[in-house]
């Protein structure tokens, strides 16, 4: 039989069945020997230091097996052990995993609110009246009304519809991020608090996927890569129209030589 399987009828341990059935044969053939060999009366008439050197003798390799029996026997347990405790951990690691990404969707829902809200400031003061009078006052409240109610993505698309519309004049996408103190601040705050959502999506995400797809596919993720890319931080492919780099300084910047 292999190691590790039970054996016999009453399901015993294979190596308990083996030793019971040493330990028969060991005893049957020892009263084999005493009674036909040594004789039964001889026996019992020898002095009792000679008896107990007897069945010292004779019960020591039994005692050994069984000692070799118990060592292996306690090295099954301690393996089956080990392997229960590994799968215990594995199982905890999961369900850790599984309640930092449950945290971090809450969290992701509640920073987009945020994003969302940073995004209609800044296209206000881009498109309203400080700006370009794209819209008005009023048409912004509506506006604002409209992505309070489920859609909190709603400014930054337009943001990001705004970038595009110049993305082959970086002086206008500086002016547009970076041309007031009210824009630059609005800017670095949508970068930093996307940064900060971006960094604990990669504390919960094994396989990259949740980052990824936050960074490359989400709105957020875009105007986020928009604003870096303005800064002269990030390169975006030629897919979105944008130039691969930009050498162009940002507003109140000397060009280098």
């Amino acid at each position: 039989m292999t190691d590790g399987k039970q054996a016999g009828l009453l399901g015993m341990d294979w190596r308990v069945a083996f030793g019971l059935a040493v330990t028969l044969i060991w005893i049957s053939a020892g009263l084999v020997y005493l009674v036909s060999i040594v004789g039964l009366d001889s026996f019992v008439h020898l002095p009792t230091a000679d008896i107990g050197s007897f069945l010292e003798g004779a019960f020591a390799p039994l005692a050994f097996l069984w000692l070799v029996i118990g060592h292996f026997m306690q090295q099954k347990e301690i393996s089956a052990n080990t392997r229960a405790i590994s799968i215990q951990e594995q199982s905890a690691r999961r369900l850790e995993v599984h309640s930092q990404r449950d945290s971090y969707f809450k969290l992701h829902d509640l920073v987009q609110d945020q994003l969302g809200a940073i995004a209609a400031f800044h296209y206000m003061s881009v498109c309203g009246p400080t700006g370009t009078g794209e819209i008005t006052g009023e048409e912004f409240t509506e506006q604002r009304h409209r992505a309070a109610t489920g859609d909190n993505s709603f400014f930054i698309r337009k943001m990001i519809a705004v970038a595009v519309n110049y993305r082959e004049d970086m002086d206008k996408l500086c002016e547009i991020f970076f041309g007031t103190a009210v824009r630059r601040r609005h800017s670095e705050t949508f970068a930093h608090t996307f940064g900060k959502l971006l960094k604990t999506a990669q504390a919960v995400d094994t396989d990259d996927m949740i980052a990824d797809a936050l960074l490359n596919g989400s709105a957020a993720g875009l105007l986020y890569r928009i604003i870096q890319h303005v800064r002269g931080e990030e390169g975006i492919g030629p897919l979105m129209g944008f130039p691969i780099k930009s050498d162009l300084p940002l507003p109140g910047q000397e060009p280098s030589a």
